[in-house]
C-alpha cells in the first residue's frame, strides 16, 4: 500500500513538473490550424500588394477596376489611397521638373492616378 502510494505521488509529481516546464506548450491541432489561416491571410495579402503594383505601375481601364475593386474595401481603403497619393506626388514632381516636354507616358500615368483617387473616393 505504501509502495503504490509513492507510486502515485510520483507520477503526479511528474505531471505537475511537466506543466511547469512547458511540455503542455506543444502546439495543439488547433493553434496549428491557427497558424495556417494567419499564413494563409499573409499570403493573400501579399499576392493583394503585387497585383496592386502591377495595376498602379500600367495605366489600363482594367487595372483601374482591380485598384477600385481593393480600393473600395474599407479593410484597404487606407492602404490603397495612401499608396496612390504618394505615387501621384512623385509622377507629380517629375511632371513639374520636365516642365511641358514631359513624357507622354508620365502624364498617363498622372491621370491614370487621379482616376483611380477619384474612383475609390466616390464609391
Amino acid at each position: 500500500m505504501a509502495r503504490l502510494l509513492l507510486l502515485s505521488l510520483f507520477a503526479a509529481s511528474l505531471l505537475v513538473a511537466c506543466l511547469m516546464t512547458g511540455c503542455a506548450n506543444m502546439p495543439s491541432q488547433s493553434q496549428t490550424q491557427i497558424q495556417a489561416q494567419e499564413q494563409a491571410e499573409q499570403q493573400a495579402l501579399g499576392a493583394m500588394v503585387q497585383v496592386l503594383q502591377q495595376a498602379i505601375a500600367s495605366p489600363s481601364p482594367q487595372h483601374l477596376e482591380v485598384i477600385a475593386r481593393y480600393g473600395t474595401d474599407s479593410r484597404y481603403y487606407v492602404m490603397v489611397r495612401g499608396w496612390l497619393v504618394q505615387e501621384l506626388s512623385g509622377i507629380e514632381s517629375q511632371l513639374a521638373a520636365h516642365g511641358d516636354s514631359a513624357p507622354e507616358a508620365m502624364r498617363a500615368k498622372a491621370e491614370h492616378l487621379r482616376a483611380a483617387i477619384r474612383r475609390i473616393d466616390l464609391e
